[in-house]
């Protein structure tokens, strides 16, 4: 059952707006009148044309992933029982908004509770690409688990650091005497780690447990940091790693193009492949397919 939704997940995204002529999709009714002010007709064509142009790219890709997440990704009983409680909580927290919210959108209860569902198994797709993908991932970024103390001055930072190596103290407490506001909780970093220092970030990943604490200045000299690796084996990190890879934008962005490529995800409407272009370059893999066949 599943292999055969797969492939009608790949034949509706292969088929996305197939047939089109002149590579622009039309409605067959786009004359029809919605709305008159005064002299004014608005059509079918026209709100078509609007919502095409401001949402089609996110749309697309969103219900792209949404059919290539139901057919790689069961629905467990605990997203189930997930979405029935997210459905209840906006009931009980919004009331008759949100009664009039599922009218204007023309869905059901039980249709939103499908939305909601979808949306846990388009977060699992990143799960499962991050898992059939972890060493490589693993390569990429580096993942080590730390702690990072910073001081203002060399002075609070020396006799931290002496503290520490004697063991006489924990980070926090090292952290808390030497004028510092570190938490000394021990973190995931990667090289996507946007808060760490360039000079920081090089000396961290070439350290190992074993190294134990070093002393490295900002690169601007605006503070000095204490760092210790306290893990650097991906395989022990395994679940803290995962949960740090699916917050990184980039893998997210990985996963989806890779799952994109795997159905054939290919648009042939020029409005709403522009804006893709625009707004989402890596997810044409249709550009890159061609590409490779040149």
């Amino acid at each position: 059952m599943k292999k055969f939704t797969a492939m009608m997940a790949a034949a509706v995204l292969a088929g996305t707006l197939a047939g089109c002529s002149d590579a622009q999709a039309k409605l067959k009714d786009s004359n029809t009148v919605l709305i008159t002010i005064g002299n004014k007709n608005i059509t079918k064509g026209d709100v078509y044309s609007i919502l095409n142009s401001t949402y089609g790219a996110s749309t697309a890709v969103t219900n792209g992933n949404k059919i290539i997440a139901a057919a790689e990704v069961e629905a467990t009983d605990e997203m189930k029982k997930q979405a029935e409680e997210t459905l209840e909580n906006y009931k009980s927290v919004y009331g008759d908004t949100f009664t009039t919210y599922l009218e204007q959108t023309g869905m059901t209860e039980e249709e939103y509770k499908e939305q909601l569902i979808l949306s846990l198994q388009a977060e699992q797709l990143t799960l499962n690409y991050i898992d059939e993908n972890y060493e490589e991932l693993c390569k990429t970024y580096t993942p080590v688990k730390a702690v990072i103390l910073e001081f203002e001055t060399s002075e609070d930072a020396s006799a931290a650091v002496s503290e520490l190596r004697d063991g006489k103290v924990t980070p926090a407490e090292a952290a808390s005497a030497h004028n510092s506001s570190s938490t000394g909780t021990s973190m995931i970093y990667t090289t996507e780690s946007s808060t760490v220092d360039a000079m920081v970030r090089s000396t961290l990943f070439s350290m190992t447990p074993d190294d134990g604490w070093a002393t490295v200045p900002m690169s601007d000299g605006s503070a000095y940091m204490l760092l210790h690796v306290d893990e650097n084996d991906p395989a022990k990190l395994k679940d803290e790693v995962t949960s740090t890879f699916q917050n990184l934008s980039t893998i997210a962005d990985d996963a989806t193009a890779y799952y994109f490529t795997k159905y054939g995800f290919h648009v042939y409407d020029k409005t709403l492949y522009d804006s893709v272009k625009a707004d989402y370059p890596n997810y044409l893999v249709q550009d890159k397919a061609e590409e490779a066949t040149k």
